[in-house]
């Protein structure tokens, strides 16, 4: 089965997660796409806000309110997928894909999906050299202006012609960290059951 990875902290998962979802299951013929939330992040720095088990409930959630969002979206199998989680220690992806192609049916090189924004760092992620062989690298608009960019040498893959949604989990962490919103506000950047979620259970409120 063909298989794209979009991989993140999700923390919490917002609609810019489900959109972006929405695009590669649009713009592209993957047959299967996995999220998967890291345990730590290699390149940026994260706070442990919250575990992660909240981290995956949420992302659960999420993906059956992206059923209702996009009905009309073709049949994909969308699994959450949290090996990183049970791995621990810091996330790379050359693991990662080396673990998911020893543990699914995955036909062609794997998807692996990451914004316009860590390409000018790519050729320092872990492995990167061996890790170009065996993956292609689906590369999303981060902003509404592209940059002139293009894939490091030897890497296979695609630029996503996605339209951009700005939501940033760091700003809706802060904006219920400093009670600075409404349930309807949060209702316009997370997912319904997402925001009942964290409401139910205080998530970031402190």
């Amino acid at each position: 089965m063909k298989t794209a990875v979009i991989g993140g902290t999700f923390d919490p998962v917002h609609l810019g997660h489900l959109h972006l979802l929405h695009s590669l299951v649009d713009l592209t013929d993957y047959d299967r796409v996995l999220l998967i939330p890291v345990a730590n992040p290699p390149h940026k720095q994260r706070e442990g806000t919250v575990s992660a088990h909240d981290r995956l409930t949420m992302l659960h959630y999420a993906l059956e309110d992206y059923k209702a969002l996009y009905p009309d979206d073709r049949e994909v199998e969308l699994v959450v997928e949290p090996l990183e989680i049970e791995r621990g220690g810091t996330s790379y992806m050359f693991d990662t894909v080396q673990e998911l192609y020893r543990t699914f049916q995955v036909t062609g090189p794997i998807g692996v999906v990451i914004g316009d924004d860590l390409l000018s760092g790519l050729r320092r992620w872990y492995r990167f050299s061996e890790l170009r062989q065996i993956v292609q690298f689906i590369v999303c608009r981060r902003s509404p202006i592209r940059p002139n960019q293009s894939l490091p040498p030897g890497s296979a893959g695609m630029f996503l012609d996605n339209p951009v949604m700005e939501d940033s989990s760091t700003q809706i962490r802060t904006m219920i960290a400093q009670n600075n919103t409404t349930v309807a506000e949060l209702a316009s950047l997370l997912p319904q059951s997402v925001v009942h979620y964290i409401l139910d259970h205080g998530l970031y409120s402190h």
